[in-house]
């Protein structure tokens, strides 16, 4: 019996060993899709390779950037399509009024990247500060945004930038406005939602906020803005959104103050950015509020690595 054990393993390991050695592979489903690579006989997909091997920051001219077949729990074949994530906003706020997504955009032709590449790296890289991190660019022809503009906007994992095929033909004065709303795009999850300027922002928002302490003055309808309900003005001063600190209505509701504190400190960037500084000055350097919430935000920028002229 022994013996025959013996036999009978020899013979188990003999038929083991001469079975072919099965080889498992793990579907790649963690995919870096934000890892370009390049396409010489493209000049689209070259552009943006060489935007990304020069700043590290892919670039996409559609929303879908990699389509992968994989099997689910039950072994049925489906089709994952990966897609930038745009209506999560982490440069800002839901709100009723200002939610952070966009409503609409229009794809741009293929043709217009190669240009709208060279214009980020003339006129946007050499302006962000190496503290900003941006996961990707995203042109588009155009969008509409519920949060802030319809030029930029800072979704989850990418800044959306609009008039891609109009970049390389706008005047000085369209460059500016546009730069600007680059800018704050880049900006404002660093300024706002990170921390490091918390002390700062609270004293932004008080310049407003002290003025109306019966009701919220962020989202208020422009009829409360009376000596019912607005109180520590300077005797003389009329009450109106520029003498409680705000540079207009909200972009949104214009029947109302800027509806968060997000939009507050956006505008301000945005108007600050859009430069030069003498043009806001000349503008609004009658109003004390409104200087003194420039001067606050002037600091953070200046702290966050901005040169402002």
């Amino acid at each position: 019996m022994k013996r025959l054990s013996i036999i009978t393993l020899a013979l188990v390991i003999f038929c083991t060993s001469c079975q072919k050695e099965e080889v498992t592979k793990f579907p790649d489903y963690d995919k870096d899709w934000f890892v370009l690579v390049d396409n010489p006989s493209d000049p689209a997909d070259h552009a943006a390779y060489q935007f990304y091997k020069e700043f590290g920051i892919p670039v996409f001219y559609n929303d879908t950037i990699g389509v992968q077949e994989r099997v689910d729990v039950w072994g049925n074949k489906y089709m994952h399509y990966e897609l930038l994530s745009l209506n999560y906003s982490m440069g800002g706020m839901a709100t009723s009024t200002s939610s952070p997504t966009i409503s609409s955009l229009t794809y741009c032709s293929k043709q217009s990247v190669p240009s709208a590449l060279s214009y980020l790296k003339e006129n946007i890289m050499p302006l962000i500060p190496k503290a900003i991190h941006i996961h990707s660019f995203f042109l588009v022809e155009s969008m509409s945004s519920q949060s802030f503009g319809n030029a930029a906007f800072k979704g989850m994992n990418t800044l959306v930038v609009a008039s891609a095929s109009k970049l390389s033909t706008m005047t000085d004065d369209q460059k500016k406005k546009f730069n600007g709303a680059v800018l704050r795009a880049a900006l404002s999850d660093y300024i706002i939602n990170q921390g490091r300027f918390d002390t700062e922002l609270e004293k932004f928002y008080k310049v407003s906020t002290v003025l109306c302490p019966t009701k919220n003055i962020y989202g208020l309808y422009t009829y409360y803005l009376s000596s019912s309900y607005i109180t520590g003005l300077p005797a003389g001063v009329p009450i109106n959104i520029n003498t409680v600190g705000f540079l207009s209505t909200d972009p949104v509701s214009t029947y109302y103050t800027p509806t968060s504190t997000w939009m507050d400190v956006n505008m301000y960037l945005e108007a600050i950015l859009s430069g030069p500084q003498e043009e806001f000055i000349a503008k609004y350097g009658t109003f004390a509020n409104i200087m003194t919430k420039y001067g606050i935000i002037k600091n953070i920028l200046q702290e966050t690595g901005i040169n402002l002229k």
